[in-house]
């Protein structure tokens, strides 16, 4: 059966978006990686703040993949 044009670029929309939500979740890790190859420098602070940091970090990588699933079926 053919696609319509609206059904194709409803698809070629659903990629952008998949494509954009990927792209976030790897500026996150590596923003998360920095912080967390910086742990051993830091004082007993400033190692809490980047487990804080981390933790957030996670949360919204794993709400991004949770979406970027949702979108792929």
């Amino acid at each position: 059966m053919a696609q319509s044009g609206r059904g194709r670029a409803m698809d070629d929309d659903t990629r952008e978006l998949v494509a954009q939500l990927f792209t976030r979740i790897g500026m996150i890790m590596e923003d998360a990686s920095v912080t967390a190859l910086s742990v051993t420098g830091m004082d007993q602070e400033e190692r809490g703040t980047a487990l804080v940091e981390l933790g957030i970090s996670t949360r919204r990588i794993s709400a991004l993949v949770e979406s970027a699933g949702s979108l792929l079926g």
